[in-house]
């Protein structure tokens, strides 16, 4: 728990005002300490260390910002699968099953934006057996991750 103040805000700012109003200094004492409040006081000197130099990235105001360059934006399972296969490279194949929530409604779509291919072989379900990120499914994350470095977002 917390210790109970020695005398609350409203009482001081109470006070305060009484000090000013009839131009006397006041002092209070309670628990030990003591209080005084003079008329014409000005607050303390703040010692605060001197703000940061900003990053200009930050200064820019939302409407000047350019979209992104991947619109309509992926979705996650979308980023999910371009991120796996981005640390893979482009054209290297990978196993259908390697990607984790990846699924054929996400893959049309990949395949419709052009960033990925799969192989015209299907397993027993249906599934092709590899798929790899395509040159220009590079090209785009790779724009992607240099937009979101040049304008940060929260």
């Amino acid at each position: 728990m917390t210790k109970r103040a020695p005398i609350k805000q409203a009482d001081l700012n109470r006070l305060a005002a009484v000090a000013k109003r009839n131009n006397i200094t006041i002092e209070v004492e309670a628990e030990g300490y003591t209080i005084r409040l003079h008329p014409n006081s000005t607050a303390p000197a703040s010692s605060k260390a001197p703000e940061p130099e900003r990053d200009p990235a930050w200064d820019i105001p939302w409407e000047d910002i350019p979209p992104e360059p991947i619109q309509p934006p992926l979705n996650w399972r979308e980023q999910k699968a371009m991120d796996y296969l981005m640390a893979r490279g482009a054209e290297v194949r990978v196993d259908w099953y390697a990607l984790k929530d990846y699924g054929s409604h996400t893959q049309k779509k990949l395949e419709e934006r052009g960033f990925v291919e799969a192989s015209a072989e299907t397993d027993r379900h249906g599934h092709p057996d590899q798929i790899w990120l395509t040159k220009a499914g590079q090209k785009a994350m790779r724009d992607q991750r240099a937009h979101r470095d040049k304008y940060p977002c929260l």
